[in-house]
């Protein structure tokens, strides 16, 4: 709350010149922060606190629901979270920067609860799939006792955004698809872990979810989700390189790196064209 100082001077306007000492005039208040307050919801598995009641409302409405589509859309079954996830939600980033210091949404898994940062905008599903799809992946990780690629979970939950954002995160990517300028190798892409994941560049690791996300939708849309999710069983417990000759059939990495280089040429290069139709962008569940 601001405080206004008063200051009563019993001196005449000559000697106020003269003994008063300089005074800073003091800070101003950001128009953005002022009279902030957070409205606090509680769901069987998220504790919701948002700046604006009325998204906070709705949140709270649908965000079980959003959880389940999170997963179904892949082929996985819903699940009880372990721990409390804690969503922390402003209308926009200048808040999300002001507040939190943080220009895009984050997600962050702690021993006592799990955290996201979000910003709920116009389409609030849209905006908070793709960190609510970490937590959910991570959950469906600790009900099953298994453990999901790096390269699906970051794919999956781009994906899981806006196709608009998808299209766009694609097609900044035609050109290194184009002259095959890749940051990481097929294999890398298949035993790529989360400690790998985090020593990268954001350059890195911005291609690092591209590559991903094709790696998605080649798995998912050329060969089904029934051999997705065969693999993604497999591989829990077996070498990645075994598991594609079992699933898929491709004998190495270096046979099916033909096979993902030219998706992901072909599927940037049609985009770029835009003929690319949104429904191939966009996963959903399985009838």
């Amino acid at each position: 709350m601001k405080k206004i100082l008063t200051l009563f001077l019993l001196l005449s306007p000559a000697s106020v010149v003269a003994q008063q000492p300089a005074v800073e005039a003091p800070p101003q208040i950001d128009a953005e922060l002022k009279d902030l307050s957070w409205n606090r919801y509680t769901t069987k598995n998220f504790t919701i606190l948002s700046i604006d009641n009325e998204k906070g409302k709705w949140l709270s409405e649908n965000i079980e629901g959003i959880k389940a589509s999170a997963l179904n859309r892949w082929g996985f079954p819903d699940v009880k979270f372990s721990k409390e996830c804690r969503i922390f939600a402003v209308p926009n980033y200048s808040l999300l920067q002001k507040l939190f210091n943080l220009s895009a949404s984050k997600v962050q898994f702690r021993k006592e609860l799990n955290a996201m940062w979000i910003v709920v905008d116009d389409k609030p599903a849209k905006s908070l799939l793709p960190s609510l799809t970490q937590v959910a992946l991570f959950e469906y990780e600790v009900a099953e006792k298994t453990t999901l690629p790096l390269w699906f979970k970051r794919g999956a939950a781009a994906l899981n955004g806006a196709v608009v954002d998808v299209r766009q995160s694609l097609k900044s990517f035609y050109d290194v698809a184009r002259k095959e300028q890749f940051a990481f190798t097929t294999e890398q892409m298949f035993q790529f872990a989360e400690e790998d994941f985090n020593k990268q560049n954001i350059d890195n690791k911005r291609q690092f979810d591209q590559q991903a996300m094709c790696l998605c939708l080649l798995l998912r849309k050329e060969f089904g989700e029934a051999k997705l999710q065969g693999f993604l069983r497999l591989q829990s417990k077996n070498k990645a390189e075994l598991v594609l000759n079992v699933v898929y059939g491709f004998k190495d990495f270096q046979q099916f790196d033909k096979s993902y280089v030219q998706f992901m040429k072909d599927l940037c290069s049609d985009i770029d064209d835009n003929d690319c139709p949104d429904d191939y962008l966009e996963i959903v569940a399985a009838r």
